[in-house]
């Protein structure tokens, strides 16, 4: 799968709407190892020279994780309290690769470990970990407020992000697994994008929460306990009228989940259904993460120790 990784050469600007974890729009505009930093404050889709807030990056970044689009503080509908706090896991002792750096990243076995800490005027110091693409850690500390402050993550590019129509697959699974801390303002989520990378142009993304703790995501509740391979989740639906006509729809699990298989084919499906996203909709980009508001400003470590994707 090494071919799937891209360098990304140009992402669209897009409108900066409001920030934080309740009912937060905005992405971030961190690109990668191949091109400066993008804009700070606006989507996660690829990175770039000269990005600036308001704007998504520019020319020449790695891929980011082009934008989730989060809501928060659990003062919001569907805010809940997971957890998944306990003792370490066995993960990471022997690090192949360490970055403090905002958008620092590194390729592995065809998938890309990306800090991204893309809302870098808000945020605290954070130092990513990891051994492989499917064994890492990050250790944050982020201010107690509730804006998004990044989105630490793996990613699979799909055929250089350009993209292959859903209706060319029968399978799109993918394995997970994550321990978290259980202190402060976080989800753990799948970051799906079809129809291109990134916040603009008629995307669409697509979370699936496996954990929530004290976040509501964006949009409007349109189903509840909706199973999906035996998991129940409450399905989030959002469409942006500013921006491109942005659509996000967010899968949260009624259960934390902290580590299994989902089948993203069958959940996929069910959008194409509902009639958000046609059959020939192109999948560009699956990536697995935590999306971090806040640490309560002290040291937090999240682990990674599984990850994968198969597509047939």
């Amino acid at each position: 799968m090494k071919d799937q990784l891209a360098i990304v050469t140009a992402v669209a600007a897009a409108v900066f709407l409001s920030q934080g974890c309740a009912n937060d729009d905005s992405g971030s505009g961190s690109g990668g190892t191949d091109g400066a930093t993008g804009g700070s404050t606006a989507g996660k889709g690829g990175g770039g020279a000269g990005g600036s807030t308001g704007a998504k990056g520019g020319a020449g970044g790695r891929s980011g994780d082009a934008g989730t689009a989060t809501g928060g503080a659990g003062t919001g509908g569907g805010a809940g309290a997971g957890g998944s706090a306990g003792s370490q896991p066995v993960t990471c002792t022997n690090p192949e690769f360490t970055t403090s750096d905002t958008n620092g990243g590194w390729s592995d076995g065809g998938y890309y470990v990306h800090n991204n800490v893309w809302n870098a005027s808000e945020a605290g110091p954070e130092t990513l970990y990891a051994c492989s693409y499917k064994n890492w850690y990050v250790t944050s500390t982020q201010p107690d407020t509730t804006s998004v402050k990044a989105y630490p993550n793996v990613h699979l590019d799909i055929d250089n992000l350009n993209g292959l129509p859903l209706s060319n697959y029968t399978t799109i699974t993918s394995t997970f697994a994550a321990t978290t801390p259980g202190v402060g303002i976080y989800n753990v989520a799948y970051d799906i994008w079809l129809d291109g990378v990134g916040w603009g142009g008629g995307t669409t993304e697509v979370m699936i929460w496996t954990e929530n703790y004290m976040q509501a995501p964006l949009g409007t509740e349109v189903s509840s306990a909706m199973t999906f391979g035996g998991r129940s989740y409450d399905v989030y639906h959002y469409t942006s009228s500013s921006d491109g006509g942005v659509q996000v729809i967010s899968f949260l699990s009624t259960a934390v989940q902290t580590s299994g298989s989902i089948d993203l084919k069958e959940i996929l499906d069910f959008i194409v259904s509902e009639g958000w996203l046609d059959s020939d909709a192109t999948i560009n980009q699956i990536g697995y993460g935590v999306e971090i508001c806040s640490t309560e400003d002290q040291p937090r470590t999240f682990y990674f120790t599984d990850f994968s994707v198969t597509m047939n």
